[in-house]
């Protein structure tokens, strides 16, 4: 009798041992994935309003910065990364369904945030957003204005021989200019979307010099 009960009891002894030997590797995958879990990055989802033209603005360089906000009464803001699987098109004002994710370890230049597109709600064409090209007569000398920023020296331009000339206070990008010559330019005419208070709502692009006299 007393042999017996001791055979039980060490076959008992054996079954706990075999059940523990099952319990260590389960709880230490449960205790990875809580940690996984813990440790790994949740995603989010938000709305973005996308505007219709970029903006130029410096990140590690300088680029070109999507207009975002996420709502219509908010203000436009220069977006320095990218959203994956969006594809964008200047002139037309999108809403997107987008998911944030923190990145666990991101590049010291890189943004900490992951944004991925879920759905593109809509996308609406706005006119008089697009670029524009006009043709400007440059004068052959530069005289004293003043804008916002104060006193400073403005081009004069026309955009018929006929016309008067007229100060122009901003500046044409890739247009070098000098005195003493009267120039023909093809210019890209473009709305800043957000643009500072005291500069120009257009951006002023060269396309082509078209001549170049001397006076």
């Amino acid at each position: 009798m007393v042999i017996a009960r001791y055979g039980l009891k060490i076959k008992f002894m054996k079954n706990v041992v075999t059940i523990l030997k099952g319990a260590v590797p389960a709880l230490a995958l449960f205790a990875m994935t809580q940690c996984t879990t813990a440790a790994g990055v949740s995603g989010d989802e938000k709305t973005f309003i996308v505007g219709p033209q970029t903006a130029d603005c410096t990140g590690v360089a300088p680029m070109k910065c999507l207009q975002v906000k996420e709502n219509t009464s908010g203000d436009w803001t220069n977006f320095y990364s990218n959203i994956e699987g969006f594809t964008y098109e200047p002139g037309y004002e999108y809403v997107l369904k987008v998911k944030t994710e923190k990145i666990a370890n991101p590049p010291a230049d890189g943004s900490s945030i992951k944004y991925t597109l879920v759905k593109q709600v809509s996308k609406t064409k706005k006119e008089g957003t697009a670029a524009s090209e006009k043709t400007f007569i440059i004068g052959a000398q530069t005289v004293d204005c003043s804008a916002g920023a104060g006193r400073m020296k403005c081009l004069q331009m026309k955009e018929n021989t006929s016309d008067s000339w007229s100060n122009f206070y901003s500046n044409i990008e890739g247009f070098t200019y000098e005195p003493g010559y009267e120039y023909v330019l093809k210019v890209k005419t473009e709305k800043i979307a957000n643009p500072p208070a005291d500069a120009s709502s257009i951006k002023y692009t060269l396309v082509e010099q078209v001549s170049k006299t001397k006076k």
